[in-house]
């Protein structure tokens, strides 16, 4: 394979062209001969950082991610804080964060390190997804209309 293996992450609740930026970004990173794996957070760990459930449960998005033609494998993320444990079973050559996943990169990049992964960490920059492309926008667009409209019969 010349190509990396490349893990993305993130909730992937409510589907956006924010999140088909992102995932094109990590795949050109894989390139063609590559491999784009996905991470989906658990349910609990959307909670826990959003303060509310997902739209969607773990794996139904775990499903919706991987059948975008982009992504080779999506799987659903691990109960821990310690990213080094899912990190070894993927063994990824690059992580590719998007641009408002907010990581310490160097911390995370010296804590793989010292674990014996060679896992190298980049930042992906923000593209134009024309229209909506947050997840928190969409519930709010959603959350608006109904209040100026009313439940639908």
């Amino acid at each position: 394979m010349k190509g990396k293996r490349v893990l993305a992450a993130g909730k992937f609740d409510i589907l956006h062209l924010g999140h088909i930026a992102y995932l094109e970004q990590a795949r050109e990173i894989a390139g063609e001969d590559g491999e784009l794996v996905v991470v989906v957070a658990l349910d609990r760990t959307i909670v826990r950082e959003r303060g509310a459930p997902p739209v969607f449960p773990a794996e139904q998005r775990r499903k919706i991610v991987e059948s975008l033609k982009i992504v080779d494998r999506a799987v659903i993320g691990l109960d821990t804080d310690d990213h080094t444990i899912i990190v070894s079973e993927i063994k990824p050559d690059i992580i590719a964060l998007g641009y408002d996943q907010y990581t310490d990169v160097s911390s995370l990049e010296a804590h793989f390190e010292s674990k014996g992964l060679e896992t190298k960490i980049v930042r992906l920059e923000k593209r134009d997804a024309d229209g909506l492309c947050s997840s928190t926008l969409i519930r709010e667009r959603i959350i608006d209309y109904y209040r100026e409209n009313g439940t639908p019969r």
